[in-house]
């Protein structure tokens, strides 16, 4: 029913022929607009695919016959829409295009850019805090803590190793960071998601008058985004980095193994691939809006990994920026180091 009344708001914008109405080529902010709202389809909401291909050719088209400073508001909702950006990313690139409006609200952008540059000055004093990680951190934790906390120092140490002998050494920074500052910073939150295997560990004094003190089956609503989250990550990943693995002699990835089933190109499969990416972002947004008893911040975590996967491989084809950091070191540098002026 609400998925019905949903569809019928955009009805408006088709013409008698149940086309999208020629009218709305000459509006690109209203074009922008639709387009940002069709990546909140779900399932069975064939309007809004047909809005979001739509939106896509016409703002493409678009862009070659605007200013610069549009164009660029254009180029960018096409590879970013907000729904799978990452927040803080989108952040920083609406406060540049906000400031170029004659409309724009002055203190309101102060402010905005104020908020933006203490919350980045907080971010760098943890990432501080992490360069300074030893084995003397343990004496911050209670005992409890300890033996975890020296057991993934010696995982971490093992695995750095290992993969220093491929020269990738750098990877294991990542996961490092994530899971040691989570029992640095927070004492008495551990939480583990393991998208991969479909199951989820969680031991969080915060959360747990929600999940822990609840049965099993108060969380079973949210393996159908998690299950989306798995997907769009290994698809991605394989899309982007398939070329670059099989270099090093990996094991063939899901554009290699669709290729060879169906006898198709490179091409066909990837499309394949991003229809699959696509069908399981509808997953993640029929499993936001529904009532659950999971904590928002819980699956607003994940959502955001799904994010984060469209930001690293969404373009790459030869290799993605896990593997090479110099693609996103510009973008980090925007969110960790440089502030708005």
């Amino acid at each position: 029913m609400i998925s019905t009344l949903f569809q019928s708001v955009f009805e408006k914008f088709k013409d008698d022929d149940r086309k999208f109405k020629s009218s709305l080529i000459n509006d690109v902010q209203g074009m922008l607009n639709l387009h940002e709202a069709a990546h909140f389809a779900i399932h069975s909401e064939d309007i809004l695919d047909e809005a979001l291909a739509f939106t896509a050719t016409q703002l493409k088209s678009m862009a070659s016959r605007v200013s610069s400073h549009l164009a660029e508001e254009i180029n960018h909702t096409l590879k970013f829409p907000i729904r799978k950006s990452v927040p803080r990313y989108e952040a920083r690139f609406f406060l540049s295009t906000y400031a170029r409006h004659n409309s724009h609200n002055k203190t309101l952008l102060k402010f905005a850019k104020l908020d933006y540059n203490i919350l980045q000055v907080r971010h760098q004093k943890q990432l501080s805090d992490i360069l300074k990680w030893d084995i003397g951190a343990i004496d911050m934790l209670p005992d409890y803590m300890k033996f975890i906390y020296k057991s993934l120092l010696d995982f971490f140490a093992e695995m750095e190793e290992d993969m220093s002998k491929e020269g990738r050494a750098y990877c294991v920074d990542c996961p490092k960071m994530m899971v040691v500052t989570a029992i640095i910073d927070n004492k008495n939150c551990l939480a583990v998601i393991n998208i991969e295997f479909d199951y989820i560990v969680l031991s969080c004094k915060e959360w747990s008058k929600h999940i822990l003190l609840k049965p099993y089956g108060s969380i079973k609503g949210i393996f159908q985004i998690i299950r989306a989250a798995d997907r769009i990550a290994r698809l991605l990943d394989d899309k982007a980095s398939h070329r670059f693995e099989q270099k090093r002699g990996h094991v063939p990835s899901a554009v290699e193994c669709y290729m060879k089933q169906h006898g198709v190109s490179e091409d066909v499969a990837v499309e394949f691939l991003l229809k699959q990416v696509a069908d399981a972002w509808k997953d993640v947004n029929e499993a936001m809006p529904k009532p659950t008893a999971v904590p928002l911040p819980l699956l607003e975590g994940i959502l955001n990994f799904c994010r984060t996967m469209e930001f690293m491989y969404k373009d790459d084809r030869d290799i993605d920026a896990f593997s090479d950091a110099t693609k996103v070191k510009d973008h980090v540098a925007s969110l960790l180091r440089d502030p708005i002026l």
